[in-house]
């Protein structure tokens, strides 16, 4: 009688759908995908000339194949099967999240492909599998979310360098420097609490700004998610897209010092503004 099969772990991690379900793997040898997304490289060929002239680059959706071992069909079918409704990707976009490993806590948001359906039952009490997992947003992000307010007449020194925020009766504004240490740019969720009006906010590092005009009752919270797939601009949950003037753009955090400017007219000591990001990597 052959022996069983014995697997041999490296690192945990764990897949959670939208419902909370969570399957933890113990991770084997031999993943694809965790540490680089695949590339697009668009050329245009010259006429009548050697080589070509590059357009342009992006990253693509990211597939990435996890081998694990899976419990055995004979000794733990229960246990096979809740691995089969909680990875159920009609479910909706979850997230792969290292639980155990060089950086614990990093996760991509993505949905189960496949693997199970491919599950060799050699063994009856656990056996190999890759599950192969597809990220449509390509970059692990970080378990921390980073976040930074300022308030009227205040100057903050935090762990990145803040300049003296100068907020007045009739205008307020602040400048200031956020370091962002992750590979790619990470798109911040930006909060501004009343009273105020015509709030600007500007990454004086890109030139990119967005402006949301008119006013913003005292207590009142406008927010304006920048996050692709996530866009919106709201007060108090309520829809306010159309008061982005249209000369906005909805900028990231590039990688590095970012100096930022917010100015908003007719505040108080209440007003207060909010940044939240997390930071993005190429590989986990």
């Amino acid at each position: 009688m052959a022996k069983p099969w014995q697997p041999d772990g490296c690192e945990t991690v764990e897949y959670r759908n939208p419902a909370g379900d969570v399957v933890t793997f113990r991770m084997l040898a031999g993943a694809t995908g965790r540490m680089m997304p695949p590339s697009k490289i668009t050329t245009l060929a010259v006429p009548a000339a050697s080589g070509a002239r590059l357009v342009g680059t992006f990253h693509q959706e990211r597939p990435v194949a996890v081998p694990v071992a899976a419990p055995g069909t004979i000794t733990d079918r229960a246990e096979l099967r809740r691995w089969a409704r909680a990875l159920d990707p009609t479910k909706g976009e979850g997230t792969l999240t290292v639980v155990q490993g060089p950086s614990p806590g990093r996760f991509l948001r993505c949905v189960y492909e496949s693997g199970l359906d491919a599950l060799e039952e050699t063994f009856p009490n656990v056996n190999p599998v890759a599950l192969v997992f597809r990220a449509a947003w390509p970059y692990w992000l970080d378990a921390v979310e980073q976040s930074q307010s300022v308030a009227q007449g205040s100057t903050v020194t935090h762990w990145f360098p803040f300049l003296p925020l100068i907020l007045g009766a009739s205008d307020a504004f602040a400048v200031f420097t956020v370091n962002i240490t992750g590979d790619v740019p990470s798109w911040p969720v930006v909060t501004v609490t009343g009273p105020g009006q015509d709030a600007t906010v500007q990454n004086l590092t890109s030139g990119l700004s967005w402006t949301v005009s008119g006013a913003l009752n005292a207590g009142q919270h406008l927010t304006v998610d920048t996050r692709p797939s996530f866009k919106s601009v709201s007060i108090d949950g309520v829809n306010a897209f159309p008061r982005l003037t249209p000369s906005s753009a909805l900028w990231p955090l590039l990688p590095g010092q970012n100096r930022i400017q917010v100015s908003l007219a007719l505040t108080s000591p209440a007003s207060l503004v909010s940044f939240a990001w997390r930071n993005q990597w190429l590989a986990a």
